[in-house]
């Protein structure tokens, strides 16, 4: 089941390029049951794995900025690693509303966009 998860959620990272370690996250928790910050810490291992090889993909394909990319990449894992610090310390529950609560903020701003 983890595994149609995953393969869920890689299909919709692909074809919207969001929301797909929300859902993984999602899927994890509330539908196979797994403990919070284990499937968030799966999440952002997956996301991170499928990122670098699109990143990989694009680099070869399309006229990139590598300086910008440099800068977003160092960025990025630097927050990335004082969100997952701060993450421990938030309580499980809360953390599950949090996530809802950006789903569906970012859900009704591209609503309304699109």
């Amino acid at each position: 089941m983890i595994y149609f998860g995953s393969f869920f959620a890689g299909i919709i990272n692909g074809l919207f390029a969001s929301g797909a370690g929300q859902i993984l996250v999602f899927i994890l928790i509330f539908i196979l049951k797994e403990d919070t910050y284990k499937s968030r810490k799966l999440s952002v291992f997956a996301i991170g794995i499928t990122s670098i090889l699109t990143l990989l993909r694009y680099i070869k394909t399309i006229d990139t900025n590598i300086k910008n990319m440099l800068i977003v990449g160092i960025i990025g894992i630097l927050f990335g690693t004082v969100g997952t610090k701060l993450m421990k310390k938030i309580n499980k529950n809360i953390l599950n509303i949090c996530s809802g609560v950006l789903i569906v903020v970012l859900s009704i701003i591209k609503l309304i966009r699109s």
